[in-house]
């Protein structure tokens, strides 16, 4: 176990500046107010400060958001400010390390605290997690969080993953700054200071019906695996959903449930041909397990090739999956009801702009068949 030392530095913002200093005046600044050993500091230098950190066998560096200028009054106040930040640094250090709680609301590293809130979330948490601890700034205290910290870590994001996944990572982070707000570690979520990543609009693949139909008519490698993705299709369930449904869910042509993706109770009046799906030929369900599930599917990697497999057998060049059975049953629905917030409620959305992507691929297939009417000769 390697001890954790926090030394406060400084260094100037221009560094040929600061060469071409001499070395008298170097040792002015470095002994400044006759104190020795204080942290070198430019009493007319552009600079800023930050800690020196030696933890788990590793060093890193954090930048404190404190600078000097050419004021060396003011520079003296903001010297007294990065020795405090310091101080309380290596206090949490040393509380946490032995074992007693934070003394300083707000002072424990961000990442400390992300990781915290991590254990038992969606999996993109531990995927943001992984990103922190290559982020040069990441044991930045939470309180002390600000724009430029945000915005630095945006670029970090954008540079790791696509616009969407960075679109979606940076939710956690605002998430996590909400939950701090609750536990009262800090007064004010300086994410709503900086404007999001918003993500591109991306393309839905869904199926039309002579392509559903398609589908219906071809046999699967795996017959259960068929049989859900036609539910799902007609239902618009999720496949974590999906896997989730037992017996016990299912009464009388209606399905109640949670969803695992946003916990929300709901519950769905099947169509007809849903119920046909469930019930695979067989009316009696008195001797059935009411805690056995409805459809026996393999793991993912192998309901993935099952289902290309059978796509192609049914001569479509699109990729499926259970998304493309989610969308397919989100644009039929609308073509159908023409009401989106009904649409919304069907498909679990907690918000009504998730939908609204699929009012688009509406449109694009009337202005589709408009374009598709047969033309005439003009006279």
């Amino acid at each position: 176990m390697y001890p954790t030392t926090i030394k406060l530095r400084w260094k100037p913002l221009r560094p040929k500046e600061w060469n071409g200093i001499s070395e008298k005046k170097k040792g002015i600044f470095k002994n400044s107010k006759g104190i020795k050993k204080v942290p070198i500091r430019g009493g007319d230098i552009e600079g800023h400060y930050y800690l020196d950190i030696y933890a788990d066998g590793r060093r890193k560096y954090e930048f404190i958001g404190l600078k000097t200028g050419t004021d060396g009054h003011a520079n003296d106040e903001t010297e007294r400010l990065a020795k405090q930040v310091a101080a309380h640094w290596q206090d949490e250090t040393w509380r946490v390390s032995h074992g007693f709680g934070s003394k300083i609301k707000g002072a424990i590293p961000f990442i400390d605290f992300f990781r915290s809130l991590v254990e038992g979330r969606h999996k993109s948490w531990n995927a943001v997690l992984l990103i922190l601890e290559n982020f040069e700034a990441a044991r930045k205290p939470l309180n002390m969080i600000d724009i430029e910290w945000l915005t630095r870590f945006q670029e970090a994001l954008l540079l790791s993953v696509s616009q969407n996944t960075a679109s979606t990572y940076y939710a956690k982070i605002k998430a996590a700054f909400t939950i701090a707000i609750e536990r009262e570690l800090i007064t004010s979520n300086p994410t709503n200071r900086v404007r999001g990543i918003k993500p591109e609009s991306s393309q839905r693949t869904y199926l039309r019906k002579e392509e559903l139909q398609a589908l219906a008519n071809t046999p699967c490698i795996d017959s259960e695996t068929k049989r859900a993705f036609l539910f799902a299709s007609y239902t618009g369930l999720r496949l974590s959903d999906v896997r989730g449904l037992t017996w016990e869910k299912y009464r009388d042509g209606r399905i109640e449930f949670k969803q695992k993706k946003t916990g929300q109770p709901e519950y769905l009046d099947l169509p007809a041909i849903a119920v046909k799906l469930v019930n695979n030929g067989r009316e009696d369900r008195s001797q059935r397990d009411r805690e056995q599930t409805i459809f026996t599917l393999p793991a993912d990697g192998t309901l993935w090739t099952y289902l290309q497999s059978w796509a192609i057998g049914a001569g479509l060049t699109k990729h499926i999956s259970f998304h493309v059975a989610r969308h397919t049953f989100a644009c039929m629905m609308l073509e159908t009801t023409n009401d989106l917030y009904l649409v919304s409620k069907l498909l679990g959305h907690t918000d009504i702009k998730h939908t609204q992507v699929y009012a688009k691929i509406i449109d694009e297939r009337k202005r589709d068949a408009m374009m598709s009417l047969p033309q005439i000769e003009l006279t």
